[in-house]
């Protein structure tokens, strides 16, 4: 007990988090939990309920006709928790590095970002929770509604599956109560749009959302009260603007890469009418985003639209939100410094801001992490199981990015193949977070310096 009081902030989210998935695991093994009143396998209790705490939503058993319904409440409950503690535990990082800097340049940099001020941490945490609630709520509502009236569900099953189902879209985890996912609704517009609207808003993370709405609540004043001179900040924060516009990208050219890629497939989206399948398109291409859900067969697919969902997977979503992978801004750094190499520039610029090195040494060394750990477990599992590279490697980005989708080769997987799963689903949720925190609250100051020399490189 005496050495958990010395572990460090990372160190303790790390604990907590798989404590949370330890006692998950064992609530899931019970009778229970099961529909069938029989012990589940430990393996297979371990990947849900990691899956769960890491809102990833990949699941080894039917989730709707497995579980019973005390089973679905600890996957719902387990989705909430890891959801709202992933934001957090982002939030204790900002308020960690934050203190770390001087007062003048926390005001400096509160100034050119235009973020909240005078924001501690128990506003922020209670600002999450808010919008999670607000979003999940909406959506219900819709879901609900629609399953009540169009499917002709019962109230009680339009209820609690539209409360399951937008707990798992806000919080981007794909456990879904139906075999096939979403496709028995791929030609809803009501289903599929107000998912994919959703999901697209919840993935933007709580700083820009934040940002939205105080914006928008300024904008608001100055309409009705123009005697009162409000103006809105000239410009966006940095982050805002790398997050909104490269969300704009990566689901127009991920959804126009599916639509085209899979136009003509009949098992996909062949039989569609061209609306529906451009709103597949758009949809699975947010899913593939960190959310998990899917309005066609993925296994069906072509090839070529796996390599397109494995790169939309390895970005994933904005940080301080519950979606996983590399994260946008990591992506747009490292794209920047590419490009300032190939133009020769002194300094990573990027708008009208100049990127710190350190930065620039985070994002390098999380993408590094990220691909070793995607390397490692494809070379265990492609010589230890008997499916292709191209499944396999699917279904460790789809872990390692929390997002949830499969090819369909889960369930057939040995047991050691799924724990490791397991682990790497835990590297992808916290991994990131805690990289770039430990980069940035040691700061070690050397006396001397080694000689200068330079390698051959390309």
């Amino acid at each position: 007990m005496k050495n958990l009081g010395k572990l460090s902030a990372t160190q303790s989210i790390a604990a907590a988090f798989t404590a949370l998935i330890i006692l998950g695991t064992i609530l899931l093994m019970l009778p229970v939990s099961s529909s069938s009143g029989k012990f589940t396998n430990f393996v297979d209790a371990l990947l849900t309920s990691t899956s769960a705490i890491t809102v990833t939503g990949l699941a080894s058993v039917d989730t709707g006709t497995y579980w019973s319904t005390f089973g679905h409440t600890i996957i719902a409950l387990g989705v909430q928790i890891g959801g709202i503690g992933i934001i957090a535990f982002a939030a204790l990082v900002a308020y960690l590095v934050d203190g770390k800097i001087t007062l003048k340049s926390r005001k400096t940099v509160m100034a050119e970002s235009s973020a909240p001020k005078n924001i501690d941490m128990k506003t922020y945490l209670k600002t999450v929770v808010k919008m999670l609630l607000f979003f999940q709520g909406l959506l219900f509502v819709i879901l609900a509604f629609r399953f009540f009236t169009e499917y002709g569900y019962s109230i009680d099953k339009a209820l609690s599956h539209g409360a399951f189902h937008s707990l798992m879209t806000v919080n981007h985890a794909g456990f879904a109560l139906y075999a096939d996912s979403m496709m028995s609704f791929a030609q809803d517009p009501w289903i599929i749009i107000s998912m994919f609207f959703f999901t697209t808003i919840a993935s933007l993370g709580i700083p820009v959302l934040i940002e939205i709405k105080d914006r928008m609540r300024l904008y608001a004043y100055s309409l009705l009260e123009r005697e009162a001179n409000y103006t809105l900040p000239r410009q966006w924060s940095l982050n805002s603007r790398i997050v909104l516009w490269a969300s704009l990208v990566l689901v127009v050219v991920g959804a126009l890469a599916i639509t085209i890629s899979e136009w003509s497939n009949p098992a996909t989206l062949g039989k569609l009418d061209p609306s529906q399948k451009f709103m597949a398109g758009f949809f699975n291409s947010s899913m593939t985003r960190t959310v998990g859900f899917n309005s066609i067969d993925i296994a069906a697919m072509d090839p070529g639209s796996w390599i397109v969902m494995n790169m939309l997977m390895f970005i994933g979503g904005a940080s301080g939100s519950t979606a996983g992978g590399i994260k946008i801004g990591t992506a747009v750094i490292l794209l920047y410094i590419v490009l300032t190499e190939i133009r020769g520039d002194a300094a990573v610029n990027v708008g009208n801001r100049r990127l710190p090195r350190s930065m620039q040494r985070q994002a390098l060394t999380i993408v590094t992490l990220y691909s070793s750990v995607i390397i490692g477990a494809l070379l265990l599992l492609r010589f230890t199981t008997k499916f292709s590279t191209d499944q396999l490697l699917f279904e460790i980005i789809s872990c390692i990015g929390t997002v949830g989708l499969s090819t369909g080769i889960t369930a057939s997987l040995p047991d050691h193949a799924k724990f490791l799963l397991s682990l790497v689903m835990l590297f992808g949720r916290l991994g990131p977070i805690v990289v770039a925190t430990s980069l940035a609250l040691r700061k070690t100051r050397r006396h001397y310096e080694y000689p200068r020399e330079s390698p051959l490189i390309g």
